[in-house]
Parts: C-alpha cells; structure tokens; sequence
C-alpha cells in the first residue's frame, strides 16, 4: 500500500500527556454550504458561524504549529451537500468532521474507531492508513446486519435497546493512563470486557459518569485529576490512587464570550442543547437548527468546556479562555495552559479535546502504579 497518499501513517499514544509530536484537528464545511437558505438573515447568520468556526479552528492549527507539533486537517467534506436540498423536504444534514475525538481513540498503535457510520466522505480518504485502523465495531455492525451474528458486543444499559446503539459508543469515555485504561461503565455494561480482550496489553480501571467523559474529567499529567462539580471525586481513591483532584466548584465560567447571564436566561429556548446570540431574538435559526441541524448539536448544558483540555506536553495545556479556578489549579501543578477562542463551542457542544485525535505522542507504554 502507498503510504505516501495517507497523512497518518504510523500511531502511537498510551497517554494524553506525553509529547505530542502529530494531531489530527476537525474541520467545518465551508460557508457555501447554506447557499440554498433562502432567508437572506437566517442564511448571513449560518454562514458567519461556518467563517468564524473555521477561524478559530486555523488559529488553534497555528497555536499548535508553533508548538512544533505536525497537523493534520479533517476535510471540509462539502461534497455530501450533492445529496441533501434545503427545499423543505430532507432533514437532519450530515454533520462536519469537526470532533474527531468523539469517534476515534488512539490505543497504543492503533486508532480504534468506535462508532458505524465512517466512510471515506466523511474524513478517511487521504487521512488515516487503513493499516492504523482498528474498524472492529463496523466490522460487527456489518455482521449484524448481514444476519451473521445476532446482537453485538456492547450491551447497553438499557438492556431493551437492539438497534445500531450495540455496535458503537462515545471514544472519550475511555481514558489512557499508560497500561492502564480508565473505562467509564456508565452507559454500557461491558465495555471494560469488549476492549481489553481486544487490547490485552492493558489492563481495566472503571467509574461510571455517563455521557462524554472528556467533558467532565481531564487527566492533564501524571498525578493530577480536573473534574467537575457533579463527578464523585471518591472513585478516583481506586482507579487513580494517590492522585490530586481537583474539582471545579463554579463551571462555565466562560460560557458565552463572558456573557453567562444571557446563556442561563436563554437556554430554555433550545432546551439547553445548544446556544448562540441570536436565539433568543431569531426564532427562524432556532427553527432551522430544530429541524435541519439536529445531528449537529449536542446538550450544550451539560459540557464542562473548561475540563475539555488538550496537553500538548505534561508543563503545557491548549484550554478555551481562562477559568480562574482551572488556571490556579494548572499554575500549581506547574502547567501552563495556552488559551485558544472557539467561539462557537456552545453550538457545536465541544472543546479543545473533541476537536483533536491524538496520533502521534513520544514514549512507550508505561505503568504509573507500581
């Protein structure tokens, strides 16, 4: 196979502290993509949030660069507009390649893709070597669906749910602490089983949070827990003993460019799944978001964007703005955070670690326990 038509061809990361030396950054469709909205206002507001998401994300590519580490964009993948018209008819457009860190886990080696609906559209052609790639949840959803096995190897929670759900789960609900994986339970029962047989170099530590855990927890450097105000700091004792944690006690300091009032009065219009300035006053964009974009959004309300950091190595962090009590806690710990803007975090409901797949990081495998 010729590697020289791939970006990423060779991986290695059992942490996300150690010297990053090659990450992969997500990307947003480009302004054109709303031409068909017919509404002049509605269309003008879109398209300012694709220029300025776009913005922030080649201003986060040079913080990095500057930093000495390699970067690798997500297409704009525009083309998939072929498919869909704004007529009135088609609804949920497809969404960017913008959160690589949502789908893909870097495991030693290789990059673990965790959920069913990749293809070469959506960000493969020309990024990842298939030979990084581990497909084993599409691999078995493809079974399921050729009838040749008859359940998958995740069992949800909610144990009536037989659908796709089986087949796949949120990459940031497991966290690398060298030989060790922290593995968060909560949403599926046996995922801490399903992975290290996959990966019998590690070895299993889980809590249970629910949801991304990447927007409740961070892991900056050995030692040092951030977590926010609703994680039981109590299972750290187990998974990560003798640890420091520190838990935020007043979040979201940042919310919306420094305008929190407005975010907590407003939320209700979108059922705090998403936010941007002009909801309150624009129930068109409110509207349109509902019924086009609602693959999308995430639950806004719910993302501690402040814990949601990348460590470019264990004395420097890219975070979006500052938070006082994260900025003391970093300052302590002798890690000197980077502040980057994304300014449309509370639409898109991600941050600095969604946005980026760690491929590349210096050392080997380690334990940090005994």
């Amino acid at each position: 196979m010729d590697s020289k038509k791939f970006q990423v061809n060779k991986v290695n990361a059992y942490n996300g502290w150690d010297p990053l030396k090659q990450v992969v950054l997500g990307n947003c469709f480009t302004p054109e993509f709303f031409e068909d909205v017919k509404d002049t206002k509605l269309r003008d507001l879109l398209q300012q949030i694709l220029y300025e998401t776009i913005e922030d994300l080649d201003n986060i590519q040079k913080t990095l660069e500057d930093l000495g580490v390699e970067v690798v964009r997500m297409p704009h993948n525009n083309k998939e507009l072929e498919e869909y018209h704004l007529d009135g008819k088609v609804r949920g457009l497809p969404k960017p390649c913008l959160m690589p860190r949502d789908e893909f886990l870097t495991l030693g080696n290789k990059i673990l893709y965790t959920s069913t609906n990749w293809n070469n559209d959506n960000g493969g052609d020309n990024i990842f070597n298939p030979d990084c790639m581990d497909m084993f949840f599409q691999e078995q959803w493809k079974l399921f669906q050729d009838g040749k096995i008859s359940h998958g190897p995740l069992i949800p929670t909610n144990q009536d749910q037989i659908n796709h759900q089986q087949f796949q789960f949120a990459a940031p609900v497991i966290h690398r602490v060298g030989n060790r994986l922290i593995i968060d339970v909560e949403d599926h029962s046996n995922l801490d089983k399903v992975i290290l047989e996959r990966y019998p170099e590690f070895t299993g530590a889980n809590i249970a949070v629910g949801g991304h855990t990447d927007g409740c927890m961070n892991l900056p450097k050995p030692g040092l827990v951030i977590c926010a105000p609703f994680v039981n700091e109590s299972m750290f004792k187990e998974t990560l003993p003798g640890w420091d944690v520190v838990k935020i006690e007043n979040p979201n300091y940042m919310r919306s460019e420094g305008d929190i009032h407005s975010w907590v009065a407003d939320k209700h219009i979108t059922n705090g799944k998403w936010w941007h300035p002009e909801a309150k006053s624009n129930p068109e964009l409110v509207k349109f978001v509902e019924e086009w974009l609602n693959k999308w959004v995430g639950y806004s309300e719910e993302s501690i964007f402040e814990v949601n950091m990348l460590s470019v190595n264990p004395e420097t962090v890219l975070s979006l703005n500052y938070q006082p009590e994260v900025h003391n806690a970093l300052k302590k710990h002798g890690i000197e955070p980077i502040y980057c803007r994304f300014r449309h975090r509370n639409f898109w409901d991600g941050g600095l670690h969604c946005l980026t797949l760690d491929t590349v990081r210096e050392g080997e495998i380690e334990d940090y326990f005994t």
